[in-house]
């Protein structure tokens, strides 16, 4: 029994020493990029030696995919999942909220990766497009199980889920970059309105307006 209590205690510990480092390494590569940083640097970041680094990634690159199923697995877990009971429109808004809420709270994190996905292949086609891919066909399936159960008139489901996916990169990446500061909780909540109203009515003028 204190065998095992002792192996769960270190495991933790090991846990939240791995978290710390991809935490620095995340601070670091943001910062400087992935080619300009080092490990000594992510090892200070972390205020640990730089041998423990290798303990848990044996090298650089090791941390750098330790940081993209991190942010990609994170992602997978908030944007997947529709409330089929709400309305379409309260349905959308709440998800979008929680996915402009996840990238506000894990910017450093996508900074740190985004540069890389775009440059490098194996990173992009392994970790970054299948996830992409996922988030657009459960986007899509909502569409058309609401456009099935008449909520919404017949379009295209994939061509709308990537649109409304592209909204939100596009609001949110002045924030991952930097240049913006993140909104909070009332103001992501504002924005999903916004964006689904826009979504779901376009910019015309109403009827008799």
């Amino acid at each position: 029994m204190g065998a095992e209590s002792g192996r769960a205690r270190r495991e933790r510990r090991g846990e939240r020493r791995r978290e710390e480092i991809l935490a620095a390494a995340a601070r670091v590569f943001a910062a400087k990029g992935y080619h300009g940083a080092t490990t000594r640097e992510v090892a200070e970041a972390a205020d640990v030696a730089e041998g423990t680094i290798f303990n848990y990634f044996p090298t650089k690159r090791d941390l750098l995919v330790a940081l993209f199923e991190r942010g990609a697995d994170r992602m997978l877990a908030v944007a997947l999942h529709y409330d089929d009971a709400l309305p379409v429109e309260e349905a959308l808004t709440d998800r979008l909220a929680t996915v402009l809420g996840f990238y506000a709270r894990n910017r450093v994190y996508i900074r740190a990766i985004a540069a890389e996905a775009w440059t490098d292949p194996q990173l992009l086609e392994t970790y970054v497009l299948p996830r992409l891919q996922r988030i657009a066909a459960a986007l899509s399936e909502f569409f058309r199980a609401r456009v099935a159960a008449g909520h919404l008139r017949p379009f295209d489901c994939d061509l709308g889920a990537k649109l409304l996916m592209g909204m939100v990169a596009a609001l949110m990446l002045p924030i991952v970059r930097g240049t913006q500061e993140p909104p909070g909780v009332a103001e992501r909540r504002r924005l999903a309105a916004s964006i689904v109203d826009l979504f779901l009515r376009g910019v015309g003028a109403s009827a008799g307006g």
